[in-house]
């Protein structure tokens, strides 16, 4: 015996077979299955079967029926699901059919009835309880397969909610005449769960010539995103795709779709792309790619568990802030947003890497006794604005004090319509910037020389994470860009950086900030590593449009980059 699964963009079936088999005016009918769970995005869903059905002592003449087997559906789907059931195939019908003669079989019965009152010989039946075994309805025939997602099967359960671990009980009934050969009978079960349509993942038309960005949930999701008009230039040589600005509580970002549903084409946030075809009579529909949190990044052990290239995210518990996760092509999972963490929380050894603490001093006045004292504290430091004395614009110990620029947490979506949205302004994507002391959680202090080959043995990443190294082909920059076919070193070329820029890869331009300048947003992304080069300096890996260059570049510890995380430590 075994099981066959079908899975549908929105649907995941499960399929058994069943027998019966008489031996000496004796019969059993027994069901055993192996489940393949499946998802997709936008909504998953799986039909999971435990259990097995057995009709002990089925003697010719007689009626008896099955112990129960649980038949599980588990899904995120909005708008709930609808689970039927079918029997035979496409080209099958309902029958029982004996393995030896197939003029002998059992016949689904045309008639409802409870288990005594299955009058006709050789005919068999279904009962099901929605309430844990409380309510057993009345034996039925399974309508035939139509291959067409169950869509006329036999309903079994309709929902309008999410409705996780979601259990019916399920056993059949036969009736078996005194004549009846003995043998073993065959068909199959086939049961379907299909997500009800989500009203807000709808598409959306585009006028031509436009590239529309559109968050798939327009109830859950913050931000706006304009019309991208493509320039002539773009269209000949590749139009760069907008970061995303929305933001979806409980949910990671994982890139563009041109699938209202997640499937489809999938893109990088910043991804150069062709023009699409019949770009000049009709626009192209990018949509959000949401995926629902898993658990948390703290200490995460589940990369192993994970394909090249599979998503998932996961909450970052110092906020509650969530991030898509990818595993990437050197076997690692990495982030693949940017990192948004503030200076809200307090950092510790259990929720960050390994910090060095206290992390910030800032100087203030104490009226009690008139002096100035020096008070700790375990927070980042952080300004809005990079031309202000809150923000380090040259080589000093003051950069211990002032370490992060906080540009999207709090305007991100209020600062750009859709009529307005600008690439080169507050992206939410674009994370936040540190300079090279936050990213390492207080260990790459300003005028600390500790060698080219220096690593920062902490950094703020969430605990059981790590910063990326970088400065030689054996850090992890460069071990990913070989592992994806390059170099590990300066590569000046768009095929290079476009490997980057790909989902799930999905590195951007937030650019940093140079002194009291945010520099080259959407054209450019700097992202520090761990690793120090000199007294002022740290390696970062650099990216724009025509180059990349992993990790190889030097930048001043009180530079502004941004930060991604890579599970283990």
């Amino acid at each position: 015996m075994k099981l066959v699964t079908k899975i549908a963009a929105t649907t995941l079936s499960s399929m058994a077979f069943l027998s019966i088999i008489f031996v000496n005016n004796s019969s059993a009918l027994t069901y055993s299955s192996n489940v393949d769970v499946g998802f997709t995005f936008n909504p998953t869903i799986s039909v999971n079967l435990s259990g097995d059905l057995l009709i002990n002592n089925l003697a010719p003449g007689s009626v008896s029926d099955s112990n129960t087997i649980n038949v599980t559906v588990a899904t995120n789907a909005s708008q709930g699901y609808v689970l039927t059931a079918t029997s035979g195939t496409k080209t099958t019908n309902t029958d029982l059919v004996n393995q030896t003669n197939s003029a002998y079989k059992f016949s689904s019965i045309a008639t409802n009835a409870d288990l005594a009152n299955l009058t006709t010989d050789n005919t068999w039946g279904f009962s099901y309880s929605s309430d844990s075994g409380s309510t057993w309805s009345n034996y039925s025939g399974l309508p035939k397969d139509n291959d067409d997602e169950g869509a006329t099967g036999k309903q079994l359960l309709s929902t309008i909610n999410p409705s996780d671990n979601k259990t019916i009980q399920f056993k059949i009934g036969a009736k078996a005449a005194t004549d009846q050969a003995a043998g073993t009978y065959l068909n199959t079960i086939n049961f379907y769960a299909v997500a009800n349509p989500d009203p807000t993942l709808q598409p959306v038309s585009c006028p031509a010539r436009k590239i529309c960005y559109n968050p798939n949930s327009l109830t859950t999701v913050e931000g706006e995103m304009g019309q991208q008009t493509p320039t002539s230039a773009q269209l000949n040589n590749g139009v760069p795709l907008w970061a995303s600005n929305f933001k979806r509580d409980g949910y990671g970002f994982a890139g563009w779709s041109d699938a209202v549903n997640g499937n489809g084409i999938k893109y990088g946030p910043q991804q150069t792309i062709a023009a699409p075809d019949n770009f000049s009579n009709e626009g192209y529909s990018l949509y959000a790619i949401w995926i629902k949190s898993a658990g948390d990044l703290q200490n995460w052990t589940g990369c192993s568990n994970l394909s090249q290239g599979e998503v998932t995210a996961l909450k970052d518990a110092r906020d509650n802030d969530v991030y898509a996760v990818a595993k990437l092509a050197d076997g690692k999972c990495w982030m693949i947003e940017n990192l948004r963490l503030d200076n809200t929380p307090e950092l510790s050894s259990t929720n960050t890497h390994n910090p060095s603490l206290p992390l910030t001093n800032t100087w203030w006045y104490s009226s009690a006794n008139d002096s100035d004292s020096k008070p700790t504290s375990n927070h980042l430091s952080a300004t809005t604005d990079p031309t202000t004395t809150a923000w380090c614009k040259t080589n000093s110990s003051n950069c211990e004090d002032q370490s992060m620029l906080a540009t999207n947490n709090t305007t991100f979506f209020t600062n750009n319509t859709a009529s307005g949205y600008s690439a080169s302004s507050n992206v939410y994507s674009y994370g936040n910037y540190y300079n090279w002391y936050s990213a390492t959680a207080g260990h790459g202090k300003y005028g600390s020389d500790y060698g080219s080959n220096y690593i920062a043995p902490g950094d703020i990443c969430p605990a059981g994470w790590h910063l990326p190294t970088g400065g030689d082909v054996t850090k992890d920059f460069e071990v990913l860009d070989i592992a994806m076919g390059g170099t590990g070193i300066y590569q000046g070329t768009s095929v290079a950086s476009l490997k980057w820029r790909s989902y799930p890869n999905n590195f951007i331009h937030p650019g940093y900030v140079s002194g009291s300048l945010i520099s080259s947003r959407s054209e450019a992304g700097n992202y520090w590593s761990t690793s120090g080069n000199n007294l002022n300096r740290g390696y970062y890996f650099g990216i724009d449009d025509y180059s990349v260059a992993p990790g190889s570049y030097v930048g001043y510890k009180y530079y502004g980059h941004t930060v991604r995380c890579i599970a283990g430590t």
